[in-house]
């Protein structure tokens, strides 16, 4: 694929992903309780501050867009139709996407008002709560592909005919759970929370106040393709085309996200932090052992791969 049908395709996947988050999401979200990142933007109307940063106010919603526009450039939905795939995916990923973390930060701290300076904390805060318990998320599909690749990650599940849903079920619900913590969705939207004025949601209009809409709408989207594609066997499957089923298994695990966090109490970003390092970082290591020894018995094996399967 050229340079310029990539960027072409890694676009238009990205803002039908975004179009496609907010349709999908309010009508999950029910009547009642707080929206979070999902609450209306000011889009029409600019708002005016007093005294903001005239460097990182307007950095922040530029920023987290460019993180999230990144990060879907290593997300395939066919064997040819991928931005690039380059040979540290995954870690390029995971890098990259929390640049929205950073826009948050700077533009929270760029407004230079008390809610949103609270909010820039509180973003910040979640991240440490959640980073770790994401990456011993994701090292079991890596263990299990034998690569960071995102295209060898979906090949090795469709050779080995087995979603690393299946050996690695842990390993899934700890990459839901600390998804739906970088992605700000309930019960982890405290940075967004009402009590705060929405945090930088309230402190930005117009075409800023569009960029954000469009970042924390994409951010949802690619943590789920990126899901579908580790452990769902992205593209992979019978009869339909690959970027059909790339759709199908990535709204449906939006779908399966939204639903399990609208069924939690919102946490604190403190009790976030308690259940990153008293819960999901020791269940995480633990995948990481039972993976290991899976690997060694063959289990979820690419049988083409060298030792795979035999």
């Amino acid at each position: 694929m050229g340079v310029m049908t990539s960027v072409l395709a890694t676009v238009a996947a990205l803002l039908a992903g975004v179009g496609l988050t907010a349709w999908l999401e309010p009508k999950w979200l029910g009547a009642n309780g707080e929206r979070g990142p999902a609450s209306p933007v000011k889009i029409a109307a600019d708002v005016r501050l007093t005294q903001p940063d005239p460097w990182l106010y307007y950095a922040g919603p530029v920023i987290a867009c460019m993180g999230v526009s990144w990060a879907m450039v290593c997300i395939p939905f066919s064997p040819s139709l991928v931005g690039n795939d380059v040979n540290i995916g995954l870690f390029y990923f995971i890098v990259v996407v929390d640049f929205v973390v950073l826009g948050i930060a700077l533009g929270g701290w760029g407004a230079n008002t008390p809610d949103s300076v609270e909010s820039c904390y509180r973003a910040i805060a979640q991240l440490i709560a959640y980073v770790i318990p994401l990456g011993l998320a994701i090292i079991g599909p890596i263990m299990m592909a034998r690569s960071l690749s995102t295209v060898h990650i979906v090949e090795a599940q469709a050779n080995a005919q087995l979603w690393y849903l299946i050996p690695q079920p842990i390993g899934f619900i700890l990459y839901v759970i600390s998804g739906l913590m970088q992605v700000y969705r309930a019960p982890f939207l405290e940075p967004f929370a009402d009590p705060i004025g929405r945090g930088v949601l309230s402190v930005f209009g117009g075409w800023k106040g569009l960029l954000w809409r469009l970042a924390l709408s994409g951010v949802l989207f690619v943590v789920a393709a990126m899901g579908a594609v580790i452990f769902l066997g992205g593209y992979s499957g019978p009869f339909l085309p690959g970027p059909v089923w790339m759709v199908i298994k990535t709204v449906g695990l939006m779908v399966l996200m939204i639903w399990l966090g609208r069924q939690v109490r919102l946490l604190s970003v403190a009790e976030m932090l308690s259940l990153s390092w008293k819960v999901l970082i020791p269940v995480g290591l633990l995948n990481v052992l039972l993976v290991g020894g899976l690997i060694l018995l063959g289990a979820g094996q690419d049988p083409f791969s060298p030792g795979g399967g035999h």
